[in-house]
């Protein structure tokens, strides 16, 4: 039994989004790539599509062979799957074996080379339902892109509103400061009056 830490650590590691695919199914590994050093370090994705041969292991140790025949000649690849070299593996299709390990595949030549019958209601359903996806995303994008709209919309109102109230009130301080000019002139008025009339003489 593994210890308390390691299994916590590796739960950590684990991927949940690996997808269910077996011998049999064509699959595509998005392989991270690193090259280079330091500043010049750089990182692209090389996809490796092909024949599950094989999916064996368990937690983070789990591998998937894949292979695929170029020019006749068959190459296969082991893959982590929990590792993070591997950006994610994307089901192709999916297709009908007997067996775990389809290693006979190895020994093939010709036109057989690769060959593995296609699951064809899989295949159907699995269409089916990433239409209903893509559908389903479209429309969630139209609904995002209409609330976005409408936000901008209510902002642009706000922002309107707000500025006339501004506009308004500046009007009313304007308004009140003339009236307050006013009345303090119509205060000084008889005062200024009252400075001109000449003084009676003295009897």
């Amino acid at each position: 039994m593994k210890n308390a830490i390691i299994q916590e650590i590796e739960n950590k590691q684990k991927k949940t989004d690996i997808g269910d695919f077996r011998a049999g199914d064509t699959v595509k590994v998005h392989q991270r790539i690193i090259e280079g050093m330091g500043d010049k370090k750089k990182e692209r994705i090389q996809v490796f599509e092909g024949v599950v041969i094989s999916r064996h292991g368990s937690g983070i140790n789990e591998m998937v062979s894949v292979r695929k025949v170029v020019d006749g000649v068959g190459v296969e690849k082991a893959f982590p799957l929990h590792t993070k070299t591997v950006a994610k593996v994307e089901l192709v299709k999916y297709g009908k074996a007997r067996r775990a390990r389809l290693f006979y595949l190895r020994d093939l030549i010709g036109s057989k080379i690769t060959r593995v019958k296609e699951d064809l209601q899989k295949n159907i359903e699995e269409a089916a339902r990433k239409s209903a996806l893509r559908k389903e995303q479209d429309k969630a994008r139209e609904q995002a892109k209409l609330a976005e709209k409408a936000a901008k919309e209510a902002e642009d109102k706000a922002k309107r509103e707000a500025e006339a109230q501004a506009a308004e009130e500046a009007k009313k301080a304007a308004e009140a400061k003339k009236a307050e000019d006013a009345a303090q002139k119509a205060e000084a008025k008889p005062e200024e009056l009252a400075a001109d009339v000449p003084a009676a003489p003295l009897v």
